[in-house]
């Protein structure tokens, strides 16, 4: 049940952000949630990881504040006499071990302003950025530990008590 909970809440978060909160995209929107949905059980039943409720409204909240301060900053730079760019095409490594979890990870690198994923592979992704000079990699290793939060399997959501002595 929790696992149909927490799909339905990242597949509406997804529609959302998709048809930038438009009210009326929800006629359309919640039968492609269905749809994704039944597809997502019927041909999807046998991973062996679980997503995690909690990485997902973390990595909710990150994305959304970095969207807007990358934004702000990507306007600034439009909008500069001199017009600060440092463009670069960069390669990141990946510790992200899943598929799934890798193509997030370069969607979400290129929704946020100032970046876009130019190819992924099993170990790399290869990025464009706006300002080589940023802390670039900083910034994709917390959205990848953010991704990888909603990816941990089950067991590695729980806590276990520490034995002592």
């Amino acid at each position: 049940m929790m696992r149909l909970i927490s799909r339905t809440v990242m597949l509406a978060f997804a529609w959302w952000v998709l048809t930038k909160g438009a009210a009326d995209s929800w006629q359309v929107g919640i039968p492609a949630i269905l749809a994704a949905l039944y597809v997502d059980y019927r041909l999807l039943q046998t991973r062996t990881s679980r997503w995690s409720l909690r990485g997902l409204i973390g990595y909710a909240h990150y994305f959304l504040k970095s969207s807007v301060i990358s934004g702000i900053d990507v306007v600034r730079r439009a909008f500069h006499p001199q017009l600060p760019l440092n463009a670069a095409i960069i390669e990141y490594p990946l510790e992200l071990t899943s598929a799934a979890a890798r193509n997030l990870f370069a969607c979400t690198v290129s929704l946020l302003p100032g970046t876009l994923a130019v190819a992924l592979d099993e170990n790399r992704l290869v990025a464009h950025v706006l300002d080589v000079e940023r802390p670039f990699e900083q910034e994709l290793k917390i959205i990848e530990h953010r991704v990888a939060g909603i990816f941990r399997p089950r067991a590695q959501n729980r806590r276990t008590p520490v034995r002592t002595g």
